[in-house]
């Protein structure tokens, strides 16, 4: 019997969404997806809407009985100059640009509490779905020395860039940082890593790691670092050794294919909460 909690998935319908979405649609009886990108949709239960029609959003979730949101899918950072006004999305522009100054998360957080003037409860997308987690598969934690030191390193300066609410990634190889997230995300990241050991000649040895994990003190409800098929392939073209992730923090698109890559190219994978 499916559960009658009425759920609202909020952000971009991507791949990792589209399959969250279609995942807790089997467990719960009112569960519905508001489109915040420009490419817009026809799906049962979707409704595409723009980034400032605040007033639409708050009327959809009323009209449902939406009790609880998710925040899930990738975004563009919105340009506030092109909001238009709403009724309501004005009062909360001029909070939003003081958080711009701050960094993603602040804006995060910022959402999240104007959804909770209005008694929505934002909750982690991992409560109503343990399908996108590793949390029950009990990765290893680090054991080899030379391992330990690259993921070591890579934890410590993620979390002293975590104050200016930056990166989640970084590949260090051999004790050496190689490459940090910047606003690209982590595909790109890796994309990067694999061209810099291609001209440095060291794509024939197998070394380093990606690390990735929350920023320090970010909310564990939003914007939760995400691996999928495609991150592993690219850890294997740039002849990694592996990963090491937060497995209760952590997003994992198509999970059971993301362990069989690993498993055929060799991988490590780490456990580091």
């Amino acid at each position: 019997m499916k559960n009658k909690t009425s759920i609202c998935i909020i952000g971009g319908f991507d791949q990792l969404s589209k399959s969250y979405f279609q995942d807790v649609k089997k467990k719960y009886n009112s569960v519905y997806f508001v489109n915040l990108l420009n490419n817009t949709y026809t799906v049962e239960n979707l409704y595409n809407y723009k980034i400032f029609q605040l007033k639409k959003i708050l009327e959809l979730l009323k009209l449902k009985s939406v009790t609880e949101i998710v925040f899930l899918g990738k975004l563009e950072r919105p340009n506030l100059n092109d909001f238009k006004s709403d009724g309501i999305v004005e009062k909360y522009i001029p909070l939003l640009l003081n958080k711009y100054k701050k960094g993603d998360g602040a804006v995060l957080n910022a959402i999240i509490k104007i959804f909770k003037e209005f008694n929505y409860k934002t909750v982690s997308p991992l409560k109503f779905s343990e399908n996108f987690t590793f949390k029950n598969n009990n990765l290893p934690n680090i054991k080899a020395k030379e391992d330990f030191i690259d993921i070591d390193k890579s934890i410590s300066l993620l979390n002293d860039i975590s104050k200016y609410d930056n990166a989640q990634s970084v590949v260090t190889i051999n004790g050496y940082i190689i490459a940090i997230e910047a606003v690209e995300g982590t595909d790109a990241l890796l994309k990067r890593v694999y061209k810099i050991r291609k001209d440095l000649n060291q794509l024939s040895s197998r070394s380093g790691f990606l690390i990735k994990i929350p920023k320090k003190h970010q909310s564990k409800l939003i914007d939760l670092p995400v691996i999928g098929p495609k991150t592993i392939k690219l850890i294997f073209k740039a002849n990694l050794k592996g990963l090491a992730i937060d497995q209760r923090n952590t997003m994992v698109h198509r999970k059971n294919e993301v362990l069989r890559l690993i498993n055929e190219y060799n991988l490590k994978i780490y456990n580091i909460n």
